[in-house]
């Protein structure tokens, strides 16, 4: 099983994400309502060993505050170009957005970069991952949005970290 050891959060996620699953499940997240910068942290930060819940409200707050002010206005402006309106050009709109998403990555490796930084305690010596993983990803549902599909996160997530 491979774990963060050694690698940044944003390193970690992107990783992750390459995987087909991990993608879908984590914009799931996303549509429920979940930070997935948030979800791919407890797992790096599980992975180093380290407990992430009592730095979760800071987390969320830090989070949120930047989703606010960078990440989320960009994804709303390459949402909306998606379909521009007339006269737009759409070539043109789709370059822009192509744009526009290079930036949007760029907020949130910032805001990965802000969460890798957060003081977070050594797990327990009785705790063991992936289970410290998956209780906190819990917590974090229970917190922030409790109908939210966890679950195929975790599956996806580990299955991918155990192929490597």
């Amino acid at each position: 099983m491979q774990t963060a050891h050694g690698q940044s959060l944003w390193d970690f996620s992107v990783a992750l994400y390459d995987h087909e699953p991990v993608k879908r499940s984590a914009l799931a997240l996303q549509d429920a309502g979940l930070d997935v910068n948030i979800a791919f942290w407890i797992v790096w930060s599980t992975g180093q060993g380290r407990d992430p819940l009592p730095a979760l409200e800071d987390a969320i707050r830090l989070a949120g505050d930047w989703h606010a002010l960078a990440v989320g206005p960009l994804r709303g402006v390459r949402e909306r170009l998606k379909a521009p309106p007339a006269p737009v050009p759409l070539e043109a709109a789709h370059a822009l957005r192509q744009s526009v998403l290079g930036a949007e990555l760029a907020a949130e490796h910032i805001a990965q970069t802000m969460l890798q930084t957060l003081d977070t305690p050594v797990l327990p010596g009785a705790a063991h991952w992936p289970d410290a993983a998956a209780a906190a990803l819990d917590g974090y549902r229970a917190r922030c949005s409790p109908g939210a599909p966890v679950t195929r996160f975790k599956e996806a997530v580990f299955s991918a970290l155990e192929k490597g």
